[in-house]
């Protein structure tokens, strides 16, 4: 019998750009990437029929702002379901880490109602860089046309930091991704949301970037 489960999952990723020395949060429209693909063979339980594709998208503000030494910047995005069945969804965000550096940076984020957020920041590698991975998970499948509760990031800079500091980070130093499975082939094995979520995309293991 069949192990592999085919489920649809949608890459959204959004950037901060360094422009002129500082990190500016740019119009979401230039650096929306949709890495729509196939995840297969994950080796779960045996279950009958398969995934759907899935159609999420990341709905954000387009405030322009700049973080900068001694400033601030915030993003409000939430996920919405464009497909045509529910989707159980886990949205990660992944900041550049820096040793030197990290404790000048504040990160907040306030999350609405219906999240679990996984208090450890997840150490992974992207591109060789050190990353810190942080993951909320979404508790309910989310209805065809229905957007999620918001979730707010905002980073501030301490104004101690130096240039040279400055000048280790990329310009995608905060990248941020959601995933998304069809829960249909999980109603016999994981009847929830986060047991299907953790069946499908691991925390212990998940590097999406």
């Amino acid at each position: 019998m069949k192990k592999a489960l085919l489920a649809a999952v949608c890459f959204i990723l959004v950037c901060l750009v360094l422009i002129n020395g500082t990190f500016a949060l740019p119009d979401l429209d230039e650096v929306f990437a949709d890495l729509t693909g196939w995840l297969g063979e994950f080796g779960l339980p045996e279950q009958g029929g398969a995934g759907t594709p899935v159609h999420v998208a990341l709905v954000s503000d387009h405030t322009p702002q700049q973080l900068y030494p001694g400033g601030s910047a915030s993003r409000v995005a939430c996920v919405q379901n464009q497909g045509e069945g529910k989707v159980y969804f886990r949205l990660v965000y992944a900041i550049q880490y820096d040793a030197d550096s990290w404790p000048e940076l504040d990160i907040d984020f306030s999350v609405g109602n219906g999240f679990i957020t996984h208090d450890d920041w997840i150490p992974i590698t992207i591109d060789q860089t050190p990353y810190r991975m942080k993951a909320f998970t979404y508790i309910a499948a989310l209805d065809h046309g229905v957007s999620s509760p918001e979730v707010t990031l905002t980073i501030t800079m301490s104004n101690s930091i130096t240039s040279e500091q400055l000048a280790r980070y990329r310009k995608d130093f905060v990248q941020m991704q959601v995933l998304a499975i069809d829960p249909t082939p999980f109603s016999d094995v994981a009847p929830s949301a986060v047991e299907a979520l953790n069946m499908a995309l691991p925390l212990d293991t998940l590097n999406p970037f």
